[in-house]
Order: C-alpha cells, then sequence, then structure tokens
C-alpha cells in the first residue's frame, strides 16, 4: 500500500476541515478541526477509512502535524480535548514555529538514511533493511533520520 498517498490523503482532509472553520484560528484549532470531522458524515467516513489503513494513532498525529504545518504553529502544552470525542487531548498551537526547512529529494533521502543506518547499525532491528522504501519516503516527507526508522516498522504493520 502506498504510505505517500496516505499522508497526502490525511494532509488534504486536515486542509480541507481548516478551510471551513471560521477565522482566525484559536489555540484549539487541532480539537475543533477533529469536532468538525466528527460531526460531518461524509469526513467522518473519510477520516475512519484512513484509521482502518494506517492506524487512528498515526491519523491523528499526522492531522495534527498538518495542521501546525499549514498554520506555522507548534504546541508546547498538551490539554485535555473539550469538544471532540475522536481524540482523548491534543497540543495547543500557541506558539510560531520555526521556519519549515526544505524537504530532501529522493537522492538526499537515500544518503539521509544510509548515513544515519551506519552511524546506528548496532542499535537498529535487525530486519531494518526491509523497510529501505518507508523509510525514503518518510524522509522525503520531513521526518527525522532518527524518526523515520522509528516510525517505519510500526507503519508496516498497519499497512
Amino acid at each position: 500500500m502506498d504510505t505517500t498517498s496516505h499522508s497526502s490523503d490525511v494532509k488534504a482532509l486536515a486542509q480541507e476541515v481548516l478551510a471551513a472553520l471560521p477565522q482566525p484560528y484559536s489555540e484549539d484549532v487541532i480539537d475543533e478541526v477533529f469536532y468538525a470531522i466528527e460531526t460531518d458524515p461524509r469526513r467522518l467516513r473519510d477520516y475512519e477509512a484512513l484509521c482502518a489503513n494506517l492506524g487512528k494513532t498515526v491519523v491523528n498525529n499526522w492531522l495534527g502535524r498538518w495542521i501546525g504545518i499549514a498554520l506555522g504553529k507548534v504546541g508546547e502544552q498538551q490539554v485535555p480535548s473539550r469538544k471532540s470525542s475522536l481524540i482523548g487531548s491534543y497540543s495547543l498551537l500557541d506558539t510560531d514555529a520555526k521556519p519549515v526547512e526544505r524537504k530532501p529529494k529522493e537522492g538526499e533521502a537515500l544518503k539521509m538514511m544510509a548515513d544515519y543506518f551506519f552511524d546506528n547499525r548496532s542499535r537498529l532491528p535487525s530486519d531494518i533493511r526491509k523497510y529501505r522504501e518507508l523509510i525514503v519516503e518518510l524522509l522525503m516527507e520531513g521526518l527525522s533520520p532518527e524518526e523515520a526508522f522509528a516510525v517505519a516498522p510500526r507503519r508496516s504493520l498497519i499497512l
């Protein structure tokens, strides 16, 4: 299954819901996006389909991340959800994000993967090589090598 298209599906859902919300956005925008999904039958079906393919934790984390990226904000405080039952908690988006570095192209991602692998080979799972393509995709989506190597084995179990 193509994880890149699923990540873009999560991003598209986040962008669609954000566009429909009144502005200016509050620091509780993540909770408001999930509530908007929960109360719209079509969006809820889309969300549930993504959860069935990727897992609820992955979808929820990526929705929160895409919302933060879209708004140029990061959350430094986790709070319980007051509106949506789809999430237990969320980050208050109350801090301006650091400038986003450009995402690596495939060649750069391959080099990043190889460098991280050789520097950390002794600590990595013995079967990590079978996640090579997924790790490259995650690096190209903007994850750090440490995050990509940690997420790839878990994400492949969901797929």
